[in-house]
């Protein structure tokens, strides 16, 4: 763990510091990373790391739909309680108790995505731990933050509401993400950016680098513009290849000292997936030219 030391007074913490992405991107082994170097990423995750306070109060993808009303409040009421949750002693009034246990309501019938993962007693649990979250060892931490993919999604808002909000966006080969077993970020999302998630004619795989093209655009384009410096992207595959470049970026990112830090131990936590250039497998004659051309212009090289 990195060498600083807060005192009790959770003012004096950095961030928050926020790591998204497309789902199955690494955004898990910068959460390691993070909680490492002394980060507070929550008492409930997954283990992926996934904060699932934040799964709970922000995986409602109908916010976001052309005839959804009061999207913006919601959005911030949300951001509230989560920040109450993860940085003090809890203690919700009646219009936040409504609010998580609406959340927890409707992700008991409906899930959190389009297989029903998170139906039943799973939104009991979270909205329990949130309850009793109680954070009672501040200084055992140099600052706070999470990690949720889903989080690209709330760039603008999270900008808006937190004075000091970075982000960290992840980003892997699109053509291995299309070939990827998680397409959750697709079925939820995919309205929002003009794709037909199910439409069936069209190969999954191609549906899914849409969503990765566009999704990412739009995360990066938010960032660089609302976020200037306190924005950045990470490749996963040169995070693997050459993980002390990479990490050291991310330090510097973070405003720590690299002399505190146990380099060695960091570099060993990014490892390629065997997942890794998975594409070459696969025939990549669906694909147009365009397509392969948008995932040259993110920097990845595409062997055919």
């Amino acid at each position: 763990m990195y060498q600083r030391k807060f005192h009790d007074n959770k003012s004096s913490w950095l961030g928050p510091i926020a790591i998204g992405g497309i789902g199955g991107s690494g955004t898990r082994v910068i959460a390691e990373i993070l909680i490492q170097l002394g980060f507070y990423l929550g008492k409930d995750l997954n283990v992926a790391r996934d904060n699932l306070w934040f799964t709970l109060l922000f995986k409602r993808p109908h916010w976001f739909l052309k005839n959804s009303v009061r999207k913006e409040s919601q959005i911030f009421k949300g951001l509230t309680i989560f920040e109450k949750a993860m940085t003090a002693d809890v203690k919700f009034h009646y219009e936040e108790l409504s609010f998580i246990i609406g959340a927890v309501v409707e992700m008991m019938f409906k899930g959190h995505d389009y297989l029903g993962a998170g139906r039943g007693l799973w939104p009991i649990k979270r909205g329990i731990a949130m309850f009793r979250s109680k954070i009672s060892d501040h200084a055992n931490y140099i600052g706070w933050g999470w990690k949720e993919p889903n989080t690209h999604i709330y760039i603008e808002y999270l900008n808006k509401y937190f004075q000091n909000f970075k982000y960290i966006h992840l980003i892997r080969h699109g053509i291995d993400m299309a070939y990827s077993n998680n397409q959750s970020q697709l079925f939820n999302w995919g309205t929002m950016f003009g794709i037909a998630a199910h439409d069936v004619t069209i190969p999954l795989p191609r549906r899914s680098l849409k969503y990765w093209h566009e999704a990412n655009k739009r995360a990066i384009t938010l960032g660089q513009k609302l976020l200037k410096e306190r924005f950045l992207v990470i490749n996963f595959d040169k995070l693997c290849i050459n993980p002390g470049r990479e990490i050291e970026l991310l330090i510097d990112f973070l405003g720590l000292d690299t002399k505190g830090v146990k380099m060695n131990e960091l570099q060993r936590l990014p490892q390629p997936p065997e997942s890794y250039g998975r594409y070459k497998n696969y025939d990549l004659s669906i694909f147009s030219n365009d397509e392969i051309e948008a995932v040259k212009e993110f920097g990845f090289v595409v062997d055919r």
